[in-house]
Parts: C-alpha cells; structure tokens; sequence
C-alpha cells in the first residue's frame, strides 16, 4: 500500500470520537498505578506465584495497525478477476477498509487478560450457538436435509469495537451469576469483573507519533477478547430465542436453538423456512442492541443429491 494513503486511512480511524480519544501524553505510568491498585486490593484472593507473574514483567506499549480488508473491496476483487499475472498492484483504493488491531504482547493488561480467558472460557459450553473451531461447524451439520433449505450467514459488522462496556460487564455478570461453580472458588466473582473492567478501559496505545485509548469496544489482539465477545452475544441470543418463539412459535424455536450455530461474529444456520422470514429474523437480530448490526448472505448448499430428505 501507499504509505500516505494507509496512514490516513488509520487517521481516519483514530478520529471517530466514539471510539477512540488522543491522549495529551505517554500513558504508562497512569495505567501502571491503576493496574497495581487492583493487585493490591484483589491479593487476598491470589497465590504469591498469581501476584508475581501478574507484576513482574516488561511493560511495552502497544502499537495500533490496520489490517487491510483486501477481501471486501469490490475494486481488488475486480482487478483480480481481469489479471494475467499473480501479482497485481493497486495504491489507492477507494472501498478499502481496515481491520483495527491493537497489538499489545506485552502491554500492561496481557498478563491479566490471558489469567480472564482462562478463568471465562469453561462458560463458553453453556452458550447453545458456541462453536470451537471448523470441524465443530461440520459436526454440527445434519445428515440430511430438505431440498428448499437454506444455508443463511449473518455476520456482526466489527464486533470487537461496537460492543459497549455496559452491556459487555452486564454479559458477564450474568454468566458468572449462572455458573458461578465454573469459576475456581479462590476467585473472587467482583476480581473478575474489575479485571474486565480495567481491561476495557485502559486499552491505550501508540500510532504515529500520539498516543490514544479506546473507549468503546474492546480492542481485536486483547488475549480475552474473542471468549468475552462469545458471552456477549450468547448473553443476546438468549432473548432471541424469546423473540423467536413469540415470532414463529415454540416449535420453530426448538428446532432454531439447535441450528443456530455462531463462531464468534460469524453466524450459521440451515433456515428451512421462506427468504421473507429471514427477512423478519435479520430485523429481530437488530433489535437486540443499538450498537450490534448484522446482516445476512444465502449461500448455496452442495450436499450430493442423496442427502435431500
């Protein structure tokens, strides 16, 4: 890429006001003070070997990228598909998007964002649409199916960034409150969310000469972040499912519950019912929260014809 054109498409970025502010100077020893500060009034419920590897270690600060959405461009897409060689070059391009990423190996939260996603994943099993990996979507496919099924994606647009802290820490009270026998018994649940907490409101970082925070969303690079986004939208689908029964009726519900299937922002299901329903369900998935939008994409099953119901 240009180099001018990717620094301000970054700038552009770090400019929305509902995400991002410019700090006045280098943040290290604010966010060293608040992180020691929870230490210390949390130590009663951590080992002296928790409390050292939480303390002891080289602070660095982050470093904000953004990842090219090559994929996405319908221009690069274009170009592509007319090329005569493996390598095409483009300097700017107009629809190119980037994927915001906070890279922080060692910034001042990574210790205790690993120690939460230790402590939050087994809560992820009780999350119904929850799946690990690509074969555990295979799995979770039926044998057979019917000849007018459709297999219908939504995706979540930047899910990371839209999720807004008080529906994220109310997620997570909710789960915590529903298998608090999950959570190791030395831990302490309020540990737990402060530790959240800290985390999301201190992701500060470096681009460019000037240093930033994110304050909305929690940062894509953040060791906790894919399991605590799982809780949040597992925490909404439980009110979709509401919505679905009072929409289609209990019976559909049952059968949606168990086809609705979700790896993180990427969402699944075999719809067996007409286009104009999935239609009705984008708008009840909409409605779940301000900050959350998704949208749907039919795409075409494969299955040999032997498998038709």
């Amino acid at each position: 890429m240009d180099k001018e054109h990717y620094k301000q498409m970054v700038v552009t970025i770090l400019d929305d006001l509902a995400y991002y502010e410019k700090l006045k100077g280098e943040p290290s020893k604010s966010d060293r003070m608040k992180y020691n500060k929870l230490i210390v009034e949390f130590q009663y419920c951590l080992t002296d070997k928790e409390i050292d590897y939480l303390q002891n270690f080289e602070v660095k600060t982050s470093n904000f990228y953004g990842l090219p959405k090559v994929h996405k461009s319908k221009h690069i897409s274009e170009l592509c598909k007319k090329a005569t060689t493996e390598y095409v070059e483009v300097t700017n391009v107009t629809d190119l998007k980037l994927r915001p990423i906070v890279a922080g190996p060692a910034c001042q939260t990574h210790r205790l964002s690993n120690v939460l996603d230790i402590l939050l994943r087994p809560l992820t099993k009780y999350v119904p649409s929850y799946l690990r990996d690509s074969t555990d979507f295979l799995n979770s496919l039926p044998e057979k199916i019917t000849a007018r099924t459709i297999l219908a994606s939504f995706d979540v647009e930047s899910l990371y960034s839209n999720i807004p802290h008080v529906l994220g820490l109310e997620a997570l009270q909710y789960w915590l409150n529903l298998y608090p026998e999950e959570i190791p018994k030395s831990f302490d649940k309020e540990f737990i969310m402060e530790a959240a907490k800290l985390i999301l409101l201190n992701t500060t970082f470096y681009f460019n000469g000037k240093y930033y925070r994110q304050i909305k969303g929690t940062a894509m690079g953040t060791k906790f972040a894919p399991v605590y986004a799982t809780l949040v939208i597992g925490y909404l689908e439980n009110k979709l499912y509401n919505d679905v029964s009072s929409t289609f009726g209990e019976e559909f519900k049952d059968y949606f519950k168990d086809h609705w299937k979700r790896f993180l922002d990427d969402i699944f299901i075999l719809w067996t019912r007409s286009t104009k329903d999935l239609e009705i369900l984008e708008k009840l998935l909409n409605s779940l929260n301000e900050n959350l939008n998704l949208r749907w994409r039919k795409a075409t099953l494969n299955y040999p014809s032997w498998m038709f119901l």
